[in-house]
């Protein structure tokens, strides 16, 4: 069974043996570039999301300018949160 991120670090920090430390340190990278293809995506999207203040305040404003139904879509809230949605895809998209 793999073992888990924390323990992996746990490992790095409390080995001395040499060829122990390289194991941990190659799994360490492994669980890394594993977690950025199955995660990546969320982390560039959670970086590319606008503030929620900001994200409310557009929201704000399209309703209050009737951006209601298939016109919503037409409102800066939704264009701002699709454009960060489309530039960092699900990778099954």
């Amino acid at each position: 069974m793999a073992r888990s991120i924390e323990e992996i670090k746990a490992s790095l920090d409390t080995n001395t043996d040499d060829d122990a430390l390289l194991t941990a340190q190659a799994e360490y990278t492994r669980a890394q570039e594993l977690d950025e293809e199955t995660n990546g995506y969320k982390y560039d999207r959670e970086n590319a999301y606008p503030e929620i203040k900001e994200q409310l305040d557009k929201l704000y404003h399209d309703i209050d300018g009737g951006l209601l139904g298939e016109d919503a879509k037409t409102g800066s809230w939704y264009l701002a949160i699709k454009e960060v949605k489309d530039d960092n895809p699900k990778p099954s998209e």
